[in-house]
């Protein structure tokens, strides 16, 4: 039984509660830099390339997360992709909207494919991110590390402290 479970339903066994919670803390797979896959786009590997140090350093990512974190990584640059050529033909249409409405010949419109695939790879990307803690409401459900203590005093105040309080 996963020890999670164990803490949820009331530890019937009666093992030591600080070794419980320790296996909880401790991630039961290693942190580590997934493998890149390669098949990702220019953009998306150096999103990847970006993102790994600091994903380690939390210690909420590992080999087994390529999938997810490259799905997030090429989802996201697919999204900066479209939203480029959507800006550029913003700019080059007369009511500033061809990149985000079409028009046919007849005057009828819908929104235009450029939206639709930015539309897309917008939710691609939040879905996958949500993995990894990369929205303030999936942020909060993530089980880290708690960041270390800062000093008290930064340097030149911690100097002189040390000096009369040492």
């Amino acid at each position: 039984m996963p020890v999670a479970l164990k803490i949820l339903q009331g530890n019937k066994g009666r093992e030591n509660i600080d070794d419980l919670l320790d296996q909880v803390a401790k991630p039961s797979v290693p942190v580590g830099a997934p493998p890149r896959p390669d098949v990702l786009s220019a953009e998306a590997i150096v999103e990847l390339d970006e993102l790994v140090p600091a994903l380690i350093s939390l210690g909420i990512v590992s080999q087994l997360d390529a999938m997810a974190l490259a799905t997030y990584c090429q989802a996201a640059a697919d999204w900066r992709r479209y939203q480029r050529l959507i800006t550029k033909r913003n700019a080059e249409s007369a009511d500033e909207l061809g990149g985000d409405i079409q028009t046919f010949k007849t005057g009828a419109q819908q929104m235009h494919v450029l939206r639709q695939l930015a539309n897309d790879a917008e939710k691609r990307a939040n879905a996958a991110g949500a993995q990894f803690g990369m929205s303030p409401m999936s942020r909060r459900n993530l089980k880290t590390a708690p960041a270390p203590q800062g000093d008290l005093f930064p340097n030149a105040q911690r100097d002189a402290a040390d000096k009369y309080f040492s």
